[in-house]
């Protein structure tokens, strides 16, 4: 396996255009839909579709980051790797297609079978995204741009089928459909499945120990705002949930958009940070995080000398740009600790613990400053909480990265040596 070479812009744009369509095209059905079908069959599709999304980062955030940071070093054991992961993906929408295929045979007209339909179509788009990074660590880039661009086609002829009477259960079949028919060609691809791997034991360990720890900050990202907006729901200030998460979805559309383009780079980032470009890689990120920490502690100083202004203002009409105010504030910090984190969890296999302690941290942290902020303050409670949570992922990567001993070079990453 060859290492990868720099990602060119035309590359790049390529990947781009293909995601931002894909997501238009969701977003656009996510609007359009409700006053298609009305709020009660909408409710039930809306509820499904929430319900299953965990399952998209559950096959993502952990195994895709995974395999673009181990394939690109692992000269030897990266084909093992792939082909273990034809198999697994070959394996795991079975189960879930049956269960629609038979649900919506049996029951079609009821919820149940919308549920296990939203399931499958979660499931589809996990695998759909594991086997783009699996083609685009493969030097196969064109394979992700092309298939999103087909599916925001389908998107789209969907929703047209929707506007003319099609219903939620028959939309997400035709969208199993269409996923299951991008993925066999992307499959066959990958070459002749195998599960070789499962030889050796201690191997498959290292590799799932991995895929925990490289998942985690992806997923403690999500989690905090996931509880913060949970704590405020349950507030008095209930009612700032509509306009806060509304502002919250445009702007973390650029930060998905970064997480994405960091995804990109990987097995170009992964190749030259083996080893004493690791060593540098880890310096470069304690420098950062030092400055996370003075600057989300400088914009708490902020919050609370302005607290009782801005508290003022979340309560009026112009809670909108109160949230967008804030949000762009902590948008640098929050780009330095997602870069920091990526430095330290591409360098080596230690270092994927550290930037999972800091994650569990962060979100600890969330969760307990939310429970005190959140009732007093509301939505600035909330931003707040945020700020705490970076400021102790921060503060344990700079702790950790400090004390720790520079590692000896290696040829390959230790979860995949042979």
């Amino acid at each position: 396996m060859d290492a990868p070479g720099r990602v060119r812009p035309r590359t790049l744009a390529s990947l781009l255009a293909g995601r931002s369509a894909y997501r238009a095209s969701q977003l656009l059905a996510t609007v359009a839909l409700l006053p298609v079908w009305g709020t009660a069959r909408y409710g039930i599709f809306g509820g499904a579709v929430a319900t299953f999304s965990w399952i998209v980062a559950l096959l993502v955030a952990g195994p895709e980051k995974t395999v673009l940071k181990l394939l690109p070093r692992a000269p030897r054991t990266g084909p093992l790797i792939v082909r273990a992961a034809a198999a697994v993906l070959w394996a795991v929408p079975a189960p879930v297609l049956a269960a629609f295929a038979v649900s919506a045979l049996v029951a079609p007209h009821g919820a149940v079978a919308v549920y296990l339909g939203a399931a499958t179509t979660a499931t589809m788009t996990g695998v759909v995204l594991l086997l783009v990074g699996l083609h685009r660590a493969m030097g196969r880039p064109w394979y992700d741009s092309r298939t999103f661009l087909a599916l925001a086609a389908v998107q789209l002829g969907l929703l047209g089928l929707a506007a003319a009477g099609l219903g939620p259960l028959g939309y997400l079949a035709a969208l199993a459909a269409a996923q299951t028919a991008l993925c066999v060609p992307l499959l066959l691809r990958l070459g002749r499945p195998s599960l070789v791997i499962r030889h050796r034991p201690a191997f498959v360990r290292r590799i799932a120990c991995t895929v925990a720890l490289m998942g985690t900050p992806e997923v403690c990202l999500y989690l905090c705002t996931s509880v913060l907006v949970a704590l405020l729901s349950a507030s008095a200030f209930r009612d700032q949930v509509g306009p806060l998460v509304v502002v919250d979805v445009v702007w973390s559309a650029g930060v998905n958009l970064l997480l994405y383009v960091l995804r990109v780079y990987t097995p170009w980032v992964s190749v030259r940070l083996v080893g004493a470009g690791g060593a540098s890689g880890r310096r470069t990120a304690l420098r950062v995080v030092r400055w996370v920490v003075a600057a989300d502690l400088a914009y708490l100083a902020v919050l609370g000398a302005a607290g009782a202004e801005l508290f003022a203002a979340s309560r009026g009409p112009a809670a909108p740009v109160v949230w967008a105010v804030l949000l762009l504030a902590r948008t640098p910090m929050l780009m330095a600790v997602i870069l920091a984190g990526y430095l330290v969890e591409n360098s080596d296999a230690a270092s994927t613990r550290i930037t999972g302690l800091a994650a569990a941290v962060g979100l600890a942290a969330a969760a307990l400053s939310g429970v005190v902020a959140v009732p007093l303050a509301g939505g600035v409670g909330l931003l707040a909480a945020l700020a705490v949570a970076e400021v102790a992922q921060a503060a344990t990567l700079w702790h950790r990265l400090a004390r720790r001993p520079a590692p000896a070079p290696v040829e390959e990453d230790v979860h995949v040596a042979a």
